[in-house]
């Protein structure tokens, strides 16, 4: 309820200043000689618009419908969007939401996977030069943001050598190009985000994988393991493996969310269509519709839909990552038995 509150206060204000706007740019169109007859159209016309958009109804009964719409996902409609003939907000960000899990739990599992395997190699061989080159190009890759990166590549694969096309819009709904016309392009655009994705983020998955690892390679189980003559290789992954990755696990998700902001930064860079392209668009056309239009067309509920998604993403993912954490290690549910049984 305290969200709904937030929300509806934010969007009264903001369509009170969407209405007035519009209002003063027909008033300014139509030309009125007599200024009376200016006024009364204003106050007619700010009260129509005031009932269409639901403003003259109580704050408290706004507010619990708010908080109705939030929990059932209907944002209501976009001003200026429109996904298969209507203009739902919901189905707008189901549109291009795909783009943005498919880009990044693709890079995610990719640079993760080479992370830990680079880390736990780097732990196995701790303070040789193997290690100190592994460290420095994992501390090189992790202080790289995203989005730089991604515009360096840009300028490199795509202006210079020509090997990727040119940043161009490429929306969800491709035409005539056929089903697997549609999937070559979108593999094509997909191709350097997610290289560059995977480049900037595995250096923080081989850092943690390798500090993690290199503790537990100390334990006394693990030189017990060593002096009984167990393979290395068994070693390494078996055993140091099944006990590093519950917080290998929780770091690389807690990382993933923590990044997330960036990873919506590169989509508008490499203009990939996902909600951080569409969250970049409604808010720049919203910001300029008043000097293109003359009206002041703010798309405050699709921009707070994409917030309130993204909020509910990163509250999923912490819910993963416990869950997670329970099952890969055992000592939870066991810690829980007799916390149970002490009561």
């Amino acid at each position: 309820m305290l969200l709904s509150a937030v929300y509806v206060t934010i969007e009264e204000e903001d369509k009170e200043e969407s209405i007035n706007s519009r209002v003063l740019a027909e008033i300014e169109q139509k030309d009125f000689d007599d200024p009376n007859d200016a006024y009364e159209y204003r106050e007619k016309r700010i009260q129509e618009l005031k009932e269409e958009h639901n403003l003259d109804e109580p704050r408290i009964k706004r507010i619990f419908y708010s908080a109705v719409d939030l929990v059932t996902f209907d944002f209501g409609k976009s001003e200026r969007y429109a996904v298969g003939g209507g203009r739902e907000i919901s189905a707008v960000i189901m549109a291009y939401l795909p783009y943005t899990i498919l880009l990044f739990t693709s890079g995610a599992a990719i640079y993760s996977l080479i992370g830990i395997l680079i880390g736990l190699k780097a732990a196995q061989f701790s303070r040789s030069k193997l290690d100190k080159i592994i460290t420095l190009v994992s501390a090189t890759s992790s202080s790289v943001p995203l989005w730089w990166a991604g515009m360096i590549f840009l300028v490199i694969f795509s202006y210079m050598l020509g090997w990727y096309p040119r940043p161009s819009p490429f929306f969800p709904y491709v035409k005539d190009v056929g089903y697997l016309g549609y999937i070559k392009e979108l593999l094509i655009k997909m191709s350097l985000p997610l290289f560059t994705l995977i480049l900037v983020k595995f250096g923080a998955s081989l850092w943690t994988s390798r500090n993690i690892a290199s503790r537990i390679l100390q334990d006394d189980y693990i030189m017990a393991a060593r002096s009984k003559g167990i393979p290395e290789r068994r070693v390494i992954y078996g055993h140091t493996l099944k006990t590093a990755a519950p917080p290998i696990m929780t770091n690389t998700i807690l990382a993933l969310l923590t990044s997330f902001g960036g990873f919506l930064i590169a989509e508008v860079v490499f203009q990939w269509p996902g909600i951080g392209y569409l969250l970049r668009r409604a808010l720049f056309e919203s910001s300029t519709s008043y000097l293109t239009h003359g009206t002041s067309v703010f798309e405050q509920g699709l921009i707070s839909a994409i917030v309130f998604i993204l909020v509910v993403i990163s509250i999923i993912g912490l819910y993963i990552a416990d869950i997670l954490y329970g099952l890969l290690d055992p000592r939870i549910e066991v810690g829980s038995q007799f916390s149970k049984e002490g009561k």
